[in-house]
């Protein structure tokens, strides 16, 4: 294959990413640096494309719903008190303390399960709402007015809050998020058990319900106290400068962009390719959920497929089968024209589907039907316990080779019409 993605790209891409966080640094979702290094990206997608194939899209968020340990913590706290209680307050019958304590084990869990695993916008209502913005560039092969097919690259723009036990803990961190199920799940089946005994009528079955001292050392209370300190925001755009989650996978977005308009022969027929950078990935995948929320009908109307990218730093290429922890499944028709890609572009891939950990931009496409998949270029758990949403994601951990396997397999995949 002639050499037309060349070092000189993937380089250019590097160049963007050390541009982004030596002028703004971090930027955290709905924060005014998010925004800013969402202005740069603008801006470099203008010089190639033209200001009037540039858009920005605002939306608006709940930025803390989705990390928030509050609603879970405090769900916990109220059980363990009526759990603890049930049978010992005179005056309150044990009904109303442990149907009481079942319910708010049973709340403890659902932040979990549809805020974080799910993506869902449960406890946003909840939550102060700010703005976040979507960038959103197109090109057509010159002449081409009406199009059949839509063609998206992307990736997201925002920095994580940082993540302290990955921080103090490393590989132990791992062993605090099991924790935190282990002891939601405790909690829970502790006051059906209570609830049980109350219901028969026996005081042993109660017993065997009612938290001690061994279950309150572990892993009740030890999973208060990781979830009420897992994320740390910091000040202004936070503290993660997110050079690999994801500028990396924005400043491919704008790589391509330049190399297909200074190669427009590459661009397929009626076809029209979109450059877009999500805003707010990091709290739920709010930029891409309301980007497909607003064109659904035209992304099912010129039959979409999306190459999102996530934290290219690794040269093995790792293409999702699924997405959002393994809840959605991409579509095999979309997996299948990127491994074609890959083995046309000769770069090494794998598949692999998203566990508990791995949820990206693809997702709310997916889950909507629409054709999509993510390529997500990373060490697990290496590169995750070096860097990942930690302050040292800084440009020095990324490498040409991944930025240049990322471009060879886009290519190949843009050119033969996704």
């Amino acid at each position: 294959m002639p050499e037309t993605i060349t070092t000189q790209d993937a380089q250019y891409a590097l160049d963007i990413v050390k541009t982004i966080c030596t002028q703004v640094g971090p930027g955290i979702p709905g924060s005014p640096q998010e925004r800013e290094r969402a202005e740069i990206i603008k801006k470099e997608l203008e010089s190639h494309l033209g200001a009037e194939n540039v858009a920005v899209e605002e939306f608006t968020f709940a930025p803390d719903a989705n990390l928030s340990p509050f609603p879970v913590v405090l769900f916990m706290i109220l059980a363990i008190l009526l759990n603890i209680s049930t049978g010992r307050v005179a005056g309150i019958s044990p009904w109303v303390t442990s149907i009481a304590a079942l319910l708010f084990s049973m709340l403890s869990i659902l932040p979990l399960i549809f805020e974080f695993i799910l993506s869902f916008e449960f406890t946003d209502p909840l939550f102060r709402k700010k703005q976040s913005i979507n960038v959103i560039g197109a090109l057509r092969k010159p002449g081409i007015k009406n199009v059949k097919r839509l063609l998206i690259l992307s990736g997201h723009h925002d920095s994580a809050w940082e993540d302290n036990w990955l921080r103090l803990l490393g590989y132990g961190f791992f062993f605090a998020t099991a924790t935190i199920f282990i002891g939601v799940l405790t909690l829970l089946a502790m006051n059906i058990i209570q609830l049980a005994g109350v219901i028969t009528g026996s005081a042993e079955i109660v017993r065997m319900g009612t938290l001690g001292w061994v279950m309150l050392f572990y892993p009740i209370v030890p999973a208060i106290i990781f979830a009420m300190f897992w994320h740390r925001k910091g000040k202004n755009g936070g503290m993660v400068p997110g050079a690999m989650d994801n500028l990396s996978a924005c400043a491919l977005t704008v790589a391509m962009c330049r190399f297909l308009v200074e190669n427009p022969a590459y661009i397929p027929e009626d076809t029209e390719i979109r450059f877009v950078t999500f805003g707010s990935e990091e709290v739920g995948l709010r930029g891409s959920r309301r980007y497909v929320e607003r064109h659904l009908n035209e992304l099912k109307r010129l039959d979409v497929r999306v190459l999102n990218y996530e934290m290219v730093a690794h040269p093995e290429i790792a293409i999702l089968t699924s997405e959002v922890h393994g809840t959605v499944k991409n579509s095999p028709e979309m997996v299948k024209s990127v491994v074609a890609a890959a083995e046309r572009a000769r770069v090494p891939y794998r598949l692999q589907p998203a566990t508990l950990g791995i949820a990206g931009d693809a997702g709310p496409f997916s889950r909507a039907g629409l054709k999509a998949t993510t390529l997500n270029p990373f060490k697990f758990p290496q590169q995750m316990v070096a860097c990942y949403h930690q302050r040292w994601d800084t440009p020095e951990v990324l490498t040409l080779e991944p930025l240049l396997n990322v471009l060879k397999l886009t290519f190949e995949w843009v050119r033969c019409g996704g």
